[in-house]
């Protein structure tokens, strides 16, 4: 009889994870507590466009095309257009493509352009707890902090890098600083294993994000429960675990960590209380379509982003049909603008959704010159989006890391773990399903 897994949580972190040990044999059990699979991946067809709620894309990573190439999707892999390597920023007020030219262009002050080539000779180290902010700004510039990576760091995290961990948030820069002193020469030093060449650095899906969860799903087949919510996890007197009535030999927390907290407890009331604490900003993804006569400005890119010192309402909008053109009806255009985050703290809550649509046609009509009315808009409002690696986080990682050491045969693999990128996230699936495997031989 072959040994089972409980899987707790239907995201592309728990999906993952199932397909892996059901792939390795093992009988697996997925518990979802919503209607539906995916988590933040979700994809949403309408009125002939193609719309991500959440996550929109994907970025080449070894175990990524591992996966796809398990799955046989290759054949529904889209790349992203040649432009999306374009990124713009927004500076006072104009879209500034950056790129080698932005340290050339006057983007840059000559002061931060020498200090990048300075930069493989400071020799300060991090120090314990420090900020991303910090991090940037002692081994480059305040303005590079300013002009680059606080937009960088809204774009993936929502977040502030002021609060977020250098070593947790970004740890292969925290890495190369302490492995080879520079950020600069650890990019030539380091060594990283290479995915397929062949394989589009970054892509999609036809039919969108879903399609990867669908085919996840289906190769999962009956062994995931919907609207399953599991409210403990406890030890049966044979060292086996006992969920929803059912008996496993190992499980698998796949959940936000306010959720987690709640589920080790009983076991880790320290852990429980760290885990809950986590933060996650509110997010709204205002996907907007127009005529694409009603754009004045060519989208030539991914998207822009705005640094906070801009004061805008709006993080940044992505260029979705430009990347993806599939995305939209012949002669229309996508543009997917995010709200929110950590720089609007709960003021979502004071819009609805016609002033959230009302502002962003406002901000796009000044940065982009779209006029008129949008021909199609969908808003999708995360409650908690992204959780946010803030300074001192390694405190979570270690005790997570700690409490799966005691309570042998519990796993964590989800985006509050190790990474919260879709990459991050099936690279952990990869490892956690190996860790189990060896796991269930010893015992």
């Amino acid at each position: 009889m072959s040994k089972s897994i409980c899987i707790i949580g239907g995201g592309i972190s728990g999906l993952t994870t199932a397909y892996l040990l059901k792939k390795k044999g093992f009988a697996v059990t997925v518990f979802e507590r919503s209607e539906k699979t995916g988590g933040n991946v979700q994809t949403i067809q309408k009125d002939g466009y193609t719309v991500e709620q959440g996550p929109n894309s994907l970025l080449k990573s070894p175990r990524l095309v591992d996966l796809v190439k398990l799955l046989n999707l290759e054949s529904k892999v889209i790349a992203a257009d040649e432009s999306a390597k374009k990124r713009y920023i927004l500076s006072d007020g104009k879209l500034e493509a950056m790129g080698p030219k932005s340290f050339v262009n006057g983007y840059f002050s000559l002061k931060t352009v020498l200090s990048l080539i300075r930069e493989p000779f400071v020799r300060s180290k991090s120090p314990e707890n420090e900020s991303v902010a910090q991090f940037v700004s002692r081994r480059i510039s305040a303005e590079f902090l300013d002009k680059a990576i606080d937009p960088f760091v809204s774009g993936v995290y929502a977040g502030d890098p002021n609060n977020l961990s250098m070593r947790s948030a970004f740890p292969k820069l925290f890495e190369m600083e302490r492995d080879f002193g520079s950020l600069i020469m650890g990019t030539f030093r380091r060594k990283t294993e290479k995915p397929d060449p062949n394989f589009p650095r970054t892509f999609s899906f036809h039919g969108g994000l879903k399609t990867l969860i669908d085919a996840l799903a289906a190769e999962i087949g009956d062994g995931i429960k919907l609207s399953a919510s599991v409210n403990a996890i406890e030890e049966t007197a044979d060292g086996k675990f006992r969920v929803n009535e059912q008996e496993f030999d190992a499980v698998v927390i796949s959940t936000p960590a306010f959720v987690a907290a709640d589920l080790v407890k009983s076991r880790d009331e320290n852990l429980a209380k760290l885990l809950s604490e986590v933060n996650y900003p509110q997010v709204a993804v205002v996907v907007l379509g127009f005529k694409s006569e009603k754009i004045r400005k060519e989208l030539d890119g991914f998207g822009f982003l705005i640094p906070s010192k801009e004061r805008r309402p709006i993080l940044g909008t992505l260029f979705h049909s430009a990347v993806f053109p599939e995305r939209a009806p012949d002669g229309f255009q996508l543009l997917m603008t995010f709200v929110g985050g950590v720089r609007a703290g709960d003021k979502l809550d004071e819009k609805s959704d016609d002033k959230l649509n009302a502002m962003v046609l406002e901000q796009l009509g000044e940065i982009l010159g779209v006029a008129g009315e949008p021909d199609f808009v969908h808003i999708k409002r995360w409650k908690r989006a992204i959780p946010q690696y803030r300074v001192g986080y390694e405190a979570v990682t270690e005790t997570v890391a700690d409490f799966e050491k005691k309570n042998r045969g519990v796993y964590f693999c989800s985006n509050f773990y190790r990474g919260i990128s879709m990459g991050d996230c099936v690279k952990n699936a990869f490892e956690t399903a190996d860790s189990i495997e060896n796991f269930l031989k010893e015992n």
